[in-house]
């Protein structure tokens, strides 16, 4: 900082003292509290002044810490440079080495293939022997033993082959004979997929009437997928290229079933549209019928999850839309006939029309309530869990019963949106009507958790926690219900809750994190209660520094860990209610229930003062509440109360409940 910059600081340091002062004695009254205030100044001076000392020193000793360890890191780089000197010293004293060893490195080499053919050669000879019975294997269905036995031949195969691939050679007749030794085991794969594919395209029967043959072809399927993954990491490595690597046969399986499905979405046609009038009801109604059937074995029986209901429900999708596409034409939809589709009656009247959205309101508004009441049942079980709740990004906690509760309302509208825009109103009346029912139910729900942990503060493990969360969800709740009003019901973008049934729905969930951050607050002081109730005792005055104060400041910064991970909104609003209960309940304490009789004007000085010294850790109220208690006559006591009396409020409501 230059000289100007500092003469400018130090005129506005003077500036703001001059100020400081004018305000602390603007009554005349404050003249006689000028010792104190000079006192109490002199000592934040010293504070100041203490805590500067301790940075700079802290920061010369981090500079001289760092400048230590630049020396030491200087003195290593210098050691690691002798060291490299002395290994490039070296290396050039081997580079002769490599000419000298060049025939002991070809017989590493010869000593590296001779062992691999060594280890080897039992599986070499036993080749013939292993193919045959591999192809009886397969014959008699008997096809995890089959894969077995060519997965064995297959690793011998591919072992050598990778010996020749990290031993080149000009010869080419190594290749040749092994390509030629092993030529019937790509043979004996073809043959054994063609089983398993002529096994899958009967899929749907072949579950309910050979099941124990189709786990093992699904069996074998899924190993062939792990070798072909194996192999491709492999080839990454060592450039190696597998013989007959990737089979790919999950793909071909589902390439199968692909085609399956197209073929029974096809073959259901029965009858021709010239013979028949009701051809495409009964068509559609067998397509119906066989899709249903499919999917219910597809998804009960022992198909594994890789090849469940999603996987064949695409295909089958797939096929009965090109199915429409192709039947269209041929009816209304025929360019020949040129009919303008509008002017066509509707297939459904307007009455039915009205009575299919009736009977959907209705199990939509039984839906939503059963919706509701299992995601509250399950966010209540995970209350109760031995973890902290989830925190989002900005570290608050949160549980997950707004956004399920919330998707669940977008996806019934995005439905209803389908149908008409009036339609959607309604629905979006409906789920407000049900939130309203819901923040009852809700509120009942939280009682009934803290009555659990009223019975045993033990439990639930994470109460506090949990209650943060609940309390922070309420404002998600009320941001959902704010988007969903704006996007739903067309309101302007820089209003909110245009309508009473919103404000409504919105003023319930604020005074209901009210209430939550109310319940924070009591289980603090439920805590801080013991404190409060020793202050004016006879052990408080006579106990030697602020025991009950520092225990009250240590709790309350012991539950500020929890109270960072409320939402912002929600902190502030805490904050100011703890401040102004921790003033009632301590002026409570001093005024109303204090259990201390003063004997002697001496006393009632010592509690004056231990009064002033607690006063600084809270507010103006308790200096002010000491002078009384160390006036010597005590005729004026009684005055002096009165006046505080005015400015101070100690009613039952100023300090709450505790």
């Amino acid at each position: 900082m230059d000289a100007a910059a500092f003469g400018t600081a130090e005129i506005e340091a003077i500036e703001n003292a001059s100020k400081r002062v004018e305000n602390m004695l603007k009554r005349p009254d404050q003249l006689e509290r000028v010792e104190q205030l000079r006192r109490k100044e002199a000592r934040k001076k010293a504070s100041v002044e203490a805590r500067l000392k301790t940075a700079m020193q802290s920061q010369l000793d981090g500079v001289k810490t760092g400048l230590i360890q630049l020396n030491g890191a200087l003195n290593g780089i210098k050691e690691i440079r002798k060291w490299i000197v002395e290994v490039d010293e070296m290396y050039e004293e081997c580079s002769e080495l490599t000419s000298k060893l060049g025939d002991v490195k070809d017989v590493a080499n010869e000593h590296s293939q001779l062992a691999a053919a060594v280890d080897n050669l039992k599986h070499i000879f036993t080749v013939p022997e292993n193919i045959r019975l591999t192809e009886q294997y397969i014959e008699d269905e008997k096809y995890l033993l089959a894969h077995k036995g060519l997965m064995e031949l297959e690793s011998s195969r591919d072992d050598l082959f990778y010996e020749l691939h990290k031993n080149p050679s000009n010869d080419v007749s190594d290749d040749l004979l092994l390509k030629k030794y092993f030529e019937k085991v790509e043979t004996l794969s073809n043959n054994l997929f063609l089983k398993i594919k002529s096994l899958l395209q009967q899929l749907l029967n072949a579950v309910q009437t050979r099941p124990a043959l189709i786990v093992t072809c699904l069996r074998i399927i899924e190993r062939e997928e792990r070798l072909d993954r194996k192999f491709s990491e492999r080839k990454k490595m060592s450039d190696f290229d597998a013989p007959g690597r990737p089979k790919q046969w999950k793909h071909k399986v589902f390439e199968i079933l692909e085609k399956s499905a197209n073929s029974r979405i096809e073959g259901s046609q029965i009858e021709d549209r010239r013979e028949e009038r009701m051809w495409l009801v009964r068509h559609l109604e067998l397509i119906r019928q066989n899709v249903f059937n499919d999917l219910k074995i597809v998804k009960f029986l022992c198909t594994p999850a890789s090849l469940r209901t999603t996987k064949y429900l695409a295909p089958t999708s797939e096929s009965i839309t090109r199915l429409s596409r192709d039947i269209g034409p041929l009816c209304l939809g025929n360019p020949e006939l040129g009919i303008n589709l509008k002017n066509v009656k509707p297939l459904l009247s307007d009455q039915t029309v009205d009575k299919l959205q009736q009977d959907f309101m209705q199990t939509l508004h039984k839906n939503i309530q059963t919706w509701m009441k299992n995601a509250l049942d399950s966010d209540f079980k995970d209350w109760h869990q031995e973890m902290e709740p989830e925190s989002g990004s900005d570290g608050f906690y949160l549980t997950q019963l707004p956004v399920i509760i919330f998707q669940m309302i977008e996806q019934n509208l995005q439905v209803s949106k389908q149908m008409n825009e009036d339609l959607t109103s309604k629905v979006v009346l409906i789920c407000v009507e049900e939130l309203q029912t819901f923040v009852a139910t809700y509120r009942e729900t939280i009682q009934e958790y803290k009555q659990e942990h009223l019975a045993d503060r033990n439990f639930p493990p994470y109460f506090f926690q949990y209650m943060v969360a609940i309390a922070n969800n309420f404002h998600i709740f009320v941001d959902y219900c704010q988007q969903l009003e704006r996007r739903h019901l067309k309101l302007p973008l820089g209003e909110t809750s245009g309508t009473s049934l919103f404000r409504g729905l919105l003023d319930a969930y604020h005074n209901l994190a009210g209430e939550c951050l109310r319940d924070l607050l009591n289980e603090m002081f439920m805590d801080l209660h013991p404190q409060f109730k020793d202050i004016m005792s006879r052990q408080w005055l006579e106990e030697q520094g602020c025991i009950q104060v520092d225990t009250i400041c240590a709790t309350i910064e012991d539950y500020y860990h929890d109270f960072i991970h409320l939402r912002k909104n929600n902190f502030e609003s805490l904050i100011k209610e703890l401040e102004r209960k921790t003033l009632a309940c301590y002026l409570k304490a001093v005024v109303v229930d204090g259990k201390l009789n003063f004997k002697t004007y001496e006393e009632r000085k010592k509690a004056g003062e231990k009064l002033c010294k607690e006063g600084q850790f809270t507010y103006e109220s308790i200096p002010a509440m000491a002078e009384v208690i160390k006036l010597e006559d005590t005729m004026l006591i009684s005055l002096e109360i009165s006046v505080i009396s005015t400015v101070c409020s100690f009613s039952q409501g100023s300090y709450g409940a505790t």
